[in-house]
Formats: C-alpha cells, sequence, structure tokens
C-alpha cells in the first residue's frame, strides 16, 4: 500500500461516485444518534470533511458494525490528509483497514472498490517527477474544497493550470469545484483541458461523460464514457460508468455472445496438449474449432519466440489470438460452413472480422494479463477503431 495518497483523488471519487442505495438507509439507534447521523451526512456532502469527521468517529463507536460509517469515517479520513496536524501515513493506514473491514463485511460498493483499488495500486516506478510549479496553488485549491470553500478553491485550481500547463489534476479538478456548483457549461470546458493533457487516463473523460448526463445530453455522455475506456480499460471504473449511463438510457451493455474453443495447454516436458470435447465433433464449426486449438499448440511451441524474440517467457498475446481466431475463420470459410448452420461464437467472430475489429474484441473484451500487455502499442494506432468497436459491439448490440 502506498503511504500517500492524493486528497484530489479521493475528492474527485466522492464527487462523482454515487453512494449506493444500501448506504442511504436511516441509521438504527436512539433519536441523539439519528440526529448526528443526520448533520454528519450534510457535512460529507458539503465535502467538509474536516467538520464530518470527528462526528463519524462517534457514529462508527456507537454503532461499529456499520458499513455506512466506517466508509464514510475511512473517507473523511482521507479527505483530511492536508489539514492541519494531520497524519497523513496513519490517516491512510486506518482508512484503508476500515474499507477492507467493509468489504469484508459485504460492502461491494464502487465508491469502496474504487478507492480500494487506488490504495493498493503500486508506488509508480522510475525516478520521482520534479514538483510542480502549480503545486503551491494546488494545494491551497485541495485545502479550500476540503473545507467547503469551493469559489477560493476554484481561483486556486486556475492558478495552478495557469502556473504548470500540464498538472492534469488542476483542471480536472476545477471542472469538479463547477460541478459541484451546477455549473456545467463551465465543467465541460475543464474537463476538455485535463482529458487533451493526458487522454489515456480515464477520469476527465468520466466526469465529463457524468456533466453531459446532468445536461441530458446522454448521446454526447456515451461518447465520453467509451473514451474512458478506452484510457484505462481494465480498470473497473470506466465500466461501470458505462454500466450507469446505459441503466440510465434503457441500453442493454453486453459484449458479443462469443466462446471460444479450448486453446492448447502445456506439459511439463516442453510440449502441449490438446484436449478435443467428443461434444464439439458434430459441430458444424468442428474444423474451424480444432484448427483455432492447434494453432494456439503452435504459437506456444514455437511461434512465440520467433515473433518476441526479446521476451525470454511465453505468454498468451494479441498475436497468437488475432492468428488462432484468423486461422479458424479460413477453415470456417474453405469448408462453406451454411450462416444459418453456425453458432453465436462464429456469426459474431465473422462480422467482427469483416469490420477490421477482431483486435478490438480480443483487448477490449477477452483480454487477459498476457494480452493485456499489447493493448497500448494496439490503441496509439487504432483509438477510433476502438471506440467505434465499443460504440457498435458492446453498446448498440450490432445483429
Amino acid at each position: 500500500m502506498q503511504s500517500k495518497v492524493c486528497l484530489a483523488f479521493v475528492l474527485a471519487v466522492l464527487l462523482n461516485i454515487a453512494i449506493p442505495a444500501h448506504t442511504q438507509a436511516a441509521p438504527s439507534g436512539d433519536t441523539d444518534q439519528k440526529k448526528e447521523a443526520d448533520t454528519a451526512r450534510t457535512l460529507y456532502d458539503a465535502q467538509d470533511f474536516v467538520a464530518a469527521l470527528p462526528l463519524y468517529e462517534d457514529l462508527h463507536k456507537r454503532d461499529p458494525q456499520s458499513n455506512v460509517y466506517r466508509e464514510r469515517l475511512a473517507m473523511c479520513l482521507l479527505g483530511t490528509q492536508l489539514a492541519d496536524g494531520a497524519d497523513k501515513a496513519a490517516h491512510v493506514q486506518r482508512a484503508h483497514q476500515l474499507l477492507l473491514d467493509a468489504r469484508a463485511a459485504g460492502d461491494n460498493s464502487d465508491l469502496l472498490q474504487t478507492v480500494l483499488e487506488k490504495l493498493d495500486e503500486p508506488a509508480p516506478s522510475g525516478p520521482p517527477r520534479p514538483p510542480s510549479p502549480g503545486i503551491e496553488a494546488f494545494q491551497r485549491a485541495e485545502k479550500a474544497f476540503s473545507s467547503g470553500d469551493l469559489p477560493n478553491a476554484l481561483k486556486a485550481y486556475e492558478e495552478a493550470a495557469t502556473a504548470d500547463p500540464k498538472l492534469y489534476e488542476a483542471p480536472l479538478y476545477a471542472g469538479d469545484t463547477e460541478f459541484k456548483q451546477h455549473l456545467y457549461p463551465e465543467a465541460n470546458q475543464w474537463y476538455a483541458k485535463a482529458a487533451a493533457i493526458d487522454p489515456d487516463r480515464e477520469t476527465a473523460w468520466r466526469y465529463w461523460g457524468d456533466n453531459l448526463m446532468k445536461t441530458g445530453d446522454s448521446s454526447q455522455a456515451e461518447n465520453k464514457y467509451i473514451n474512458a475506456i478506452i484510457a484505462q480499460p481494465y480498470q473497473r471504473t470506466p465500466r461501470s460508468a458505462l454500466q450507469e449511463w446505459a441503466n440510465a438510457t434503457h441500453t442493454l451493455l453486453a459484449p458479443p455472445p462469443i466462446k471460444l474453443p479450448a486453446r492448447a495447454q502445456p506439459n511439463p516436458k516442453g510440449g502441449t496438449n490438446i484436449t478435443i470435447d467428443p461434444a464439439t465433433l458434430s459441430n458444424p464449426a468442428s474444423g474451424a474449432m480444432l484448427a483455432y486449438t492447434m494453432e494456439t499448440s503452435l504459437w506456444q511451441t514455437d511461434k512465440f519466440a520467433k515473433s518476441y524474440p526479446t521476451e525470454k517467457k511465453y505468454r498468451h498475446s494479441l498475436a497468437e489470438e488475432a492468428e488462432a481466431i484468423h486461422t479458424a475463420l479460413s477453415v470456417l470459410k474453405e469448408q462453406k460452413v451454411p450462416q444459418d448452420k453456425l453458432d453465436a461464437t462464429w456469426k459474431s467472430l465473422l462480422a467482427i472480422d469483416a469490420d477490421g475489429m477482431l483486435e478490438c474484441w480480443i483487448l477490449l473484451d477477452a483480454p487477459d494479463q498476457g494480452i493485456a500487455q499489447d493493448y497500448v502499442a494496439y490503441r496509439a494506432k487504432h483509438r477510433d477503431l476502438m471506440h467505434a468497436y465499443i460504440a457498435k459491439y458492446d453498446v448498440h448490440a450490432a445483429k
């Protein structure tokens, strides 16, 4: 776990992830406790974590099994890291344990999962970044925001953005400050600036989408949520945001119904084991299925080493998966299997391949740890194609 968490990240999470319905219930206990809980909730919603912290400390002592109090106490601890006299490391450590306890007790909210994902993220490798020339203004902005002083927070975020045009968080949280004040057009402009600084970070795209949903522009919101997935497809939050958009717009969100044949498996002697399910022999696409499995065997025993000479150990790659599927589809076409004899897997693969989007499906809807290593290089050349794939096949379910 990292010893320090950026306060701005926590504030942004609180602003942009709704508290789940199950945490909205009125607390049990006496009238005084309910009154204290109402006051704490009001302060929490206003982002006044300094004032809310002692109230949630007391509520947690009164009801230590409440996940609502565990989660909000943790977020207040993270949100007061810049308060005078705060022990940053102790705050983070205690918040982390509270969130782990809440998860163990059954809390699986997006808020909790997202913050835990950030807390458990390994520290960046390489030399530390030099201090930003906008850091002093940025820290002033965070302090103002944490105490609910939004006008001065915005002013300081603007100063930070001017001092350091590459400081992604400055326009990002300036947008959040506008969002909090319901100034949605102004927030859009800030999110656009943050996304332009680093289009490969999902946060600005996602917040931009949330902002557009507030003004009823669901079409443009969809566009931003898809961009968030393309930026960081293997994080939970961008997918959750698109799912929330789908729920709000009554859109069925689902990947193509594809179930690939079994891949060859390595054996201790250095070769591979190929298992054929007898039930598949009656499938009209059985030849394609066998071709797929055989191709994965060739990659494991020979082709990977030739294709990736700088990598000492075999891994499942985008190149292997794409070639194995292409080989299978070639067999399917050579055997002239009628379309009406094919199941959903092969119909979907044929359609996606005809659109030139097979690699998009592999990377976005069927990756593993090995394949994911090829994502960044592919995205650099095919961002628009990936966007079109998600829109057509995941969101609007091409027939």
